[in-house]
């Protein structure tokens, strides 16, 4: 097994984790219990900085996986960004992608298991590795790796929160452990806080291939600021002031500014030569696969457009009205596919003796029918992370950003408008308008001002600006439109459907686990 935080000569990164097998997971997804096969001893502990983020690899390989567990997918089918109808046999997939448009998931759904598991063995692999830096000898670098590993745990909770609300807290290793009681999303909200507050002044201020990929003093200050965004949604209390605070401190920092070009940090060579990203989840075609996207939303014909080796598998699209957020002036539409699709060589496409041209309107029902080629030419593709001809396996090179630039000043523009005291509506304009005039070229009539600025519209800014990024549920819920109709969807009104159900198989496994109100015991 390699653990690989950055490698590929092609990007110009050096391995900086490349670890032999040391320990053996069996992660249980409620008592957080490994079974170790193999472990350091005083004689190998680590001892330069190379050693010491290797032993980190299970932290950071526990993110790759949020693709192939369903964590993304959960984020995404059930907003208004993405649909994912059942065209003819392919994508019924036992109903799960109907479920999640129609927002009648179960606590037995299977993205509800998949992505409980994905963050709480990430939490135990946290939690081991913790345990075995304990023994070090004290050092500023052993506290700096303890504090990068504290602070990916606190993301991984804070995933864990947003998703399904009362979760247990555990932040220690022991095998024989009772299982964990259940928090309080609350408490566990002031969890996270207090972890990535004290562990924030430990964290590096350096912004380089050395630390790409890990958390940084940075990565903390946005994750705060997005925890604090959506306090009022989790605790009852809004900390906008607290948004604004920890956004500035990333803009005074100097160290990120928006791509002048918004499609290139996004490419298959993406990587930390881009000045935007404050924190991304590498992925390699070879040594640390898991990036599936643009095999989910591309139609099978693209294989010829793209020049790929494997046949995209026509799924993923966008829903007519998210579409049409997107003025024709605005550079950032390029990232749809639609119309009439073209060849390698600039020709129509033909698949099956087909023409290829994508409809973004034609969706007369969510089962688009068996065999019926207009079925799958519905909706509008999304290519925002740009499909890659060196994939291998369907798995690609582009590293997929969690928090950028770009998201610190929405949300220090969507902080300021709805009351901060840490800023004025110029801050505000200035920060939105920085993005604005990059999709629009510059041009004075698409930026806000004091009259159009409203929440309406920074809401759709957001939609235009990170859609794919596992933004929209959550901001949905922030902005009160996650019940609202959607498509087939019909108003739902149902406050218990903004949090997912505790799945069935944790609950067999901790008795101490209780289910989120509205979902059946």
């Amino acid at each position: 097994m390699n653990w690989i935080i950055k490698y590929n000569n092609m990007k110009n990164i050096s391995i900086i984790l490349s670890a032999a097998t040391i320990i053996g997971f069996s992660i249980s997804c409620t008592k957080f219990d490994d079974s170790v096969y193999a472990v350091y001893t005083e004689q190998n502990f680590p001892k330069t900085p190379e050693q010491f983020v290797a032993l980190t690899g299970p932290v950071y390989t526990a993110a790759q996986s949020f693709f192939n567990n369903n964590y993304y997918d959960l984020q995404q089918t059930c907003t208004d960004e993405v649909i994912v109808p059942t065209r003819g046999g392919d994508w019924f997939d036992g109903g799960k992608w109907q479920e999640m448009h129609f927002h009648t998931w179960t606590p037995s759904s299977e993205l509800m298991r998949n992505s409980w598991e994905w963050g709480f063995n990430a939490i135990g692999s946290s939690n081991l590795i913790l345990k075995m830096y304990e023994p070090l000898a004290e050092s500023d670098l052993k506290n700096q790796t303890m504090a990068e590993v504290k602070t990916m745990r606190a993301w991984y909770y804070f995933c864990m929160m947003d998703a399904f609300g009362n979760i247990p807290i555990v932040t220690t290793f022991d095998q024989n452990a009772s299982a964990p009681v259940q928090e309080k999303r609350n408490k566990v909200f002031e969890f996270i806080a207090t972890e990535l507050e004290t562990n924030l002044p430990l964290l590096s201020e350096e912004v380089s291939s050395k630390t790409y990929g890990r958390p940084t003093k940075w990565m903390a200050h946005t994750l705060l600021a997005k925890l604090y965004l959506n306090a009022e949604v989790y605790t009852g209390i809004p900390q906008w002031d607290k948004v604004v605070e920890h956004c500035n401190a990333v803009i005074n920092s100097g160290k990120y500014d928006l791509e002048t070009n918004y499609f290139s940090m996004f490419a298959p060579d993406n990587g930390p030569s881009s000045k935007e990203p404050i924190f991304s989840v590498p992925f390699d075609a070879q040594k640390a696969t898991g990036n599936l996207l643009f095999n989910k939303t591309l139609h099978y014909g693209h294989r010829d457009t793209y020049k790929l080796t494997t046949n995209p598998w026509n799924g993923w699209c966008t829903t007519p009205a998210f579409f049409d957020k997107f003025e024709d002036e605005d550079l950032r539409k390029a990232q749809w596919l639609y119309g009439q699709q073209k060849d390698s060589k600039g020709g129509n496409l033909i698949f099956n003796g087909i023409n290829v041209i994508l409809d973004p309107y034609f969706f007369p029902a969510f089962d688009l029918g068996a065999g019926d080629n207009l079925g799958r030419l519905a909706g509008a593709r999304n290519v925002k992370y740009a499909p890659d001809p060196n994939a291998v396996s369907n798995n690609a090179n582009n590293d997929i950003i969690i928090y950028r630039y770009a998201d610190v000043l929405l949300m220090k523009t969507e902080a300021i408008v709805r009351g901060s005291t840490k800023g004025n509506l110029v801050e505000a304009l200035e920060s939105i308008n920085k993005i604005r005039d990059r999709a629009f070229n510059s041009n004075p009539s698409k930026r806000f001002n004091t009259a159009s600025l409203t929440l309406k519209a920074i809401y759709d800014e957001r939609g235009r600006e990170l859609v794919m990024e596992m933004t929209r549920r959550t901001d949905m819920i922030r902005f009160g439109t996650f019940d609202d109709p959607n498509l087939f969807k019909g108003q739902t009104d149902l406050a218990t459907e903004r949090l997912f159900p505790i799945p069935t198989a944790a609950r067999i496994s901790n008795s101490n686990l209780q289910q989120n109100p509205g979902y059946p015991n």
